[in-house]
């Protein structure tokens, strides 16, 4: 009996497609490096995490950043991995979180350098849909003049630009943006979005001591903020162990005077000045997956501590403390845990 042709070919599909995911799933690196969590995010809750950035790519490279230098500044958008490939990788690590008797609340595209340079992030987005979860993405607007970075953010349930100032000194301070970037065309796009946008969108801001942390500057960007329609503006200082180690939180003073001139001069405003509740929880591959995390920012040492030995990771952890792959940091009074760039 002679096997039609159409059959015979969708039966090689088939059988190419199972060996293509079966070959993603096994690569702990795309797994723990390009999607990690879950993670406790202030703004949305738990979330799957997607770093579709390739390490060290970005359009900024800001002096408080905790994923650390920049090392191709770039502007151009590129495949940073491919829209299946993602695909694969999430659904694989939702049934992780799920065996492990954990709950998301979105999928959020967040990772060490500006997603939209991902050239397929509409697509990943939609394919990602699929799993029933809200896709939030968070960029540093770097992009936002580019109408094809306006459409593809459009696909987005929620998305939070980043507009530390609206005074082009500063941002060039701040930011260290790509020589072909010009504020104005960032600002003029960030309203442009905002002006068509269904979802919702949010603005955040990070205070720098002595830089961007006075009256002026508040009152200049309140300014502005008026000028579109948003969810909220979030305010916030660094966290984690910085890039540049001046760019650390306003003293509690004018830290004291910057929450009220917010209140004071910005609807909707919220200050998020405190650590993360929850740093790390991972879900199956315990080393991989610090590792990944490690590779977006530092992780508190006492965080890790703590779950490897409630989950008899101990020795696991041990071994890798020894490994000169990983290197101790203290940042405001507090340990951590970071990759080491020069290794």
């Amino acid at each position: 009996m002679k096997i039609r042709p159409l059959l015979w070919l969708n039966g090689k599909v088939e059988l190419f497609g199972r060996k293509l995911e079966n070959n993603i799933l096994s690569n702990k690196l795309l797994k723990c490096r390009v999607v990690y969590g879950p993670a406790y995010s202030r703004r949305l809750g738990m979330v799957l995490g997607i770093n579709n950035v390739r390490p060290g790519t970005c359009s900024y490279n800001c002096i408080y950043c905790p994923s650390g230098k920049t090392t191709l500044s770039s502007v151009c958008t590129d495949n940073c991995i491919t829209p299946y490939t993602l695909y694969s990788s999430v659904k694989n690590k939702l049934n992780e979180i799920a065996k492990a008797g954990r709950e998301i609340e979105y999928i959020l595209f967040y990772g060490s350098g500006d997603c939209c340079l991902d050239s397929c992030l509409s697509k990943e987005i939609l394919l990602l849909r699929e799993f029933g979860y809200k896709i939030a993405v968070f960029t540093n607007s770097a992009l936002l003049w580019n109408k094809t970075i306006q459409e593809n953010l459009m696909f987005a349930d929620y998305v939070s630009v980043k507009i530390d100032t609206v005074n082009e000194n500063t941002w060039l301070q701040i930011n260290r943006p790509h020589q072909r970037l010009k504020y104005d065309h960032i600002l003029n796009g960030i309203k442009q979005f905002a002006g068509n946008y269904k979802g919702i969108l949010t603005t955040e801001t990070t205070f720098i001591r002595g830089i961007n942390d006075n009256a002026d500057e508040v009152i200049d960007l309140g300014k502005y903020l008026k000028t579109f329609s948003r969810s909220k503006s979030y305010f916030m200082t660094p966290i984690y162990p910085p890039l540049e180690s001046y760019a650390v939180s306003p003293e509690d003073g004018i830290m004291n005077m910057l929450s009220e001139t917010v209140k004071n001069k910005i609807p909707d405003a919220v200050m998020l000045c405190c650590p993360e509740k929850v740093e790390f929880l991972p879900s199956d591959d315990f080393e991989n997956e610090l590792l990944g995390l490690l590779a977006l920012h530092p992780v508190s040492e006492q965080a890790v501590m703590q779950f490897a030995e409630a989950n008899n990771e101990k020795d696991t952890l041990l071994e890798m403390l020894s490994n000169p792959l990983i290197k101790h940091v203290e940042f405001n009074g507090k340990k951590f845990l970071t990759m080491n760039e020069n290794v």
